[in-house]
């Protein structure tokens, strides 16, 4: 049987710094039909001169105009030649056996449109660029989840490792380019709407998450506010759709963050970078 093409969409802006590991696990993986389609998302560092560096033919380099990672995911799906997606960040790694593990999980559940592994996840905070503090806080990925628990938000995930059909694309499933915070759980939002029993989660640590605080990553710039928009955001969005009927983090989750802003604003709370790590 042959085994199906499957398209690694990798974005990236200016970390040529981390995006080479990146790139190796996809290198090292087990199964060997892959593509990996690396989106520069507008860098003006080196990172296009790292990953040309690769010559393996698998690896794909395209390059665009800054518009976050949700237009170059999107971006990268167009491009895309195989029958399933599956992501990375460029600052993450996936273990050498996170393709074939998903493929042969799907394989044996034909029912299943989208999927995501469990994971490893580290904290870090660094001050002046220098790792200051690491928590192990994978307990946060637990070994069972159902698409119950993804409208309901109740566990942390990542991209990495996230895998669904190429045609949901074509279906008009895209990535949301307006959120820059929890695309990815809309994202699955948006695909569990309409194939409710398509999901399945693959209870293996296959992938690598480390989550930066206080370095060059979009969370680190973020306020607690930020978060509570986003939340009214995505209920706005999806408040009429079936899969959250009976959802119960809205409109809890804005009153949350809302509250920790005006508490950073009166001095009480540190700013959100550090807010893992008191």
């Amino acid at each position: 049987m042959q085994k199906p093409l499957t398209s690694v969409i990798t974005p990236t802006f200016n970390r040529s710094h981390l995006i080479q590991k990146a790139i190796d696990s996809v290198l090292a993986q087990t199964y060997d039909n892959w593509e990996h389609i690396i989106i520069d998302d507008g860098s003006d560092d080196d990172t296009e001169a790292i990953v040309k560096q690769n010559k393996d033919k698998r690896i794909k380099y395209f390059r665009k105009e800054n518009g976050g990672p949700s237009k170059a995911r999107n971006y990268g799906i167009k491009h895309a030649k195989g029958k399933w997606i599956m992501y990375l960040d460029s600052d993450d790694e996936l273990l050498p056996k996170c393709v074939e593990t998903t493929i042969e999980w799907l394989n044996k559940n034909p029912q299943a449109v989208f999927a995501f592994p469990r994971s490893t996840r580290i904290l870090e905070l660094y001050v002046n660029g220098e790792l200051t503090k690491s928590i192990d806080d994978s307990g946060d990925t637990p070994p069972e989840f159902t698409i119950q628990d993804v409208f309901d938000r109740n566990a942390g995930f990542s991209p990495n490792g996230f895998t669904h059909l190429r045609r949901l694309y074509d279906e008009g499933i895209q990535w949301d380019e307006e959120l820059a915070l929890m695309e990815d759980w809309e994202f699955m939002l948006s695909i569990g709407e309409r194939y409710p029993k398509g999901f399945l989660y693959v209870p293996v640590v296959l992938q690598r998450y480390t989550q930066r605080f206080g370095s060059d990553n979009l969370v680190s710039k973020t306020q607690y506010s930020s978060w509570a928009r986003a939340f009214e955001y995505i209920y706005n969005k999806h408040k009429n759709d079936k899969s959250l009927k009976n959802q119960t983090w809205y409109p809890s989750k804005v009153e949350k963050w809302d509250k920790r802003q005006k508490e950073f604003e009166a001095g009480k709370r540190p700013p959100y970078q550090y807010h893992h790590f008191q």
